[in-house]
């Protein structure tokens, strides 16, 4: 008995680790205490009520822990993480109003049911070849698939999206910034395949002298993270 125990009790804290590492959520599970209504000692009469006393105790702990876990490995089971990180290829945006992908960031999912989508991307976007004295207007999103369907259709964007002007000059602090985009969102059932797109905009009070570009340094590459949340 104690055997088994001990292999269960491994299992528990070895999931529960698990699902900490996964998602980041700390939490104490708060299982009942085995308390043996029976204790004997040396020469007393050991009747069989006391005995079936402590069984049905020790049983009912067993399945209270069994329950716990079965929930445990229900939570860890639903949750899956994904992530893509950009290639060897750097993404240059040259052309005005044409979104560019970012090679490598793609991740194909496939929904089943409405599900919560959290989702982070880490990237650094650079106004590349332009002159001292210009400025590009350049843009980062998140889309949902190969059509590039915008992370959040609604215009303007509020998720999964980010738009700046940057100044040319190969050693302006302004030439380049380090985009940042987080949120949750849900998504109906679906095929969908994220992905990150860069591109230089229109603007009438720039001159979009540059390249909007994420290159593909280990500083400076996109990162793109989701997660499914049950």
């Amino acid at each position: 008995m104690r055997s088994h125990t001990a292999a269960r009790t491994t299992k528990i804290l070895v999931l529960m680790l698990s699902m900490v590492a996964a998602t980041g959520i700390f939490f104490i599970a708060d299982a009942a205490q085995l308390a043996v209504p029976n204790t004997f000692t040396a020469g007393t009469t050991i009747s069989s009520a006391a005995m079936n006393a402590n069984f049905t105790a020790i049983g009912t702990a067993a399945n209270d822990t069994d329950a716990r876990l079965t929930a445990l490995e229900a939570a860890i089971a639903g949750r899956k993480s994904f992530y893509a990180g950009q290639g060897n290829v750097d993404a240059n945006a040259s052309t005005d109003d044409v979104w560019v992908d970012v090679s490598g960031v793609s991740i194909p999912v496939t929904l089943t049911a409405t599900t919560s989508i959290r989702y982070q991307l880490f990237a650094r976007i650079y106004n590349y070849g332009a002159g001292a004295g210009t400025s590009t207007d350049c843009s980062v999103r998140i889309v949902q698939d190969d059509a590039g369907t915008p992370l959040n259709p609604v215009s303007p964007a509020t998720m999964g999206d980010w738009n700046g002007i940057l100044t040319g000059g190969a050693s302006t602090p302004t030439n380049s910034r380090d985009v940042a985009l987080g949120g949750l969102i849900s998504l109906p059932t679906g095929t969908y395949n994220f992905k990150v797109q860069v591109a230089r905009q229109t603007d009438a009070n720039t001159t979009n002298s540059g390249n909007c570009s994420i290159f593909r340094w280990a500083f400076s590459r996109a990162q793109l993270f989701v997660d499914l949340v049950p």
